[in-house]
């Protein structure tokens, strides 16, 4: 799980936009490293220069990386991790069954939730089987106000993950959950790019077009607007709640 230069890049929009709570803490699903398609930002470097000379953090020098992104974006956050191949200090926990967890320690029973300001989901959804539990986990955890960040394959990477995520996820979890689409991105790694989705019908013109390249990913960020218990989304097609283009598209596109 990494952040690559065009996560990086969307992550600076909304930055620039404001959109990032300071302060607060995030929660990531999947501990973020480093991924070196990019040079480290000179504002980073400055601060991670004392670490480079200790030989002991050296092998972990791509994951403090990341924390010096999010203190540079995010106003020094506490961070907290799940990843059973991450750092030391993230927890070993399994994304497949419920989890309840606080800045300070994680259990796995029925107890008060600590809620974050952020939860970030590094590419790690596909990669777990119950894949409904991930995106409860994070509702559950997030603050009111705060963000849901997602990066998951679109198109491609055979055989990478359980699973592709497609845009309907995204967009009938926010119908589902009252969350706002704050951000939405197709990225891909090789070509270096992210290109920002104003709306479902954009999107899908781009694939009719094929415009949406082999290997491509979907950024997305949501913003959690009312406390409530986790809602399963019925898809926007069945549910009729999507325009008669996407509808047309539904086809088209098979």
């Amino acid at each position: 799980m990494a952040i690559s230069a065009p996560h990086y890049r969307c992550l600076r929009e909304l930055h620039r936009r404001g959109e990032l709570p300071q302060g607060g803490s995030i929660l990531e699903i999947g501990e973020a490293n480093w991924y070196g398609d990019m040079q480290v930002p000179e504002e980073l470097l400055q601060g991670l220069k004392p670490l480079l000379e200790k030989k002991e953090t050296r092998d972990w020098m791509s994951f403090l990386t990341v924390k010096h992104v999010y203190a540079w974006l995010f106003g020094d956050p506490k961070v907290t991790s799940i990843d059973m191949s991450g750092t030391p200090a993230a927890y070993k926990l399994d994304l497949n069954e419920p989890l309840y967890l606080t800045p300070d320690e994680a259990i796995t029973c029925d107890s008060p939730r600590h809620q974050f300001t952020t939860v970030i989901n590094h590419g790690t959804a596909e990669h777990i089987f119950n894949v409904s539990q991930v995106f409860r986990t994070m509702h559950d955890h997030c603050a009111v106000g705060g963000l849901m960040i997602h990066e998951a394959p679109l198109t491609g990477w055979f055989d990478h993950g359980f699973y592709n995520i497609q845009p309907t996820a995204f967009y009938d979890l926010c119908a589902a959950n009252g969350y706002k689409l704050v951000y939405m991105a197709v990225t891909h790694i090789e070509q270096n790019v992210a290109v920002p989705i104003e709306s479902r019908e954009q999107l899908l013109q781009m694939a009719k077009n094929g415009g949406v390249p082999w290997n491509s990913m979907l950024w997305v960020a949501m913003r959690k607007e009312v406390e409530g218990e986790f809602k399963i989304p019925m898809q926007g097609y069945y549910a009729n709640t999507i325009s008669d283009e996407a509808k047309a598209a539904w086809s088209a596109l098979r």
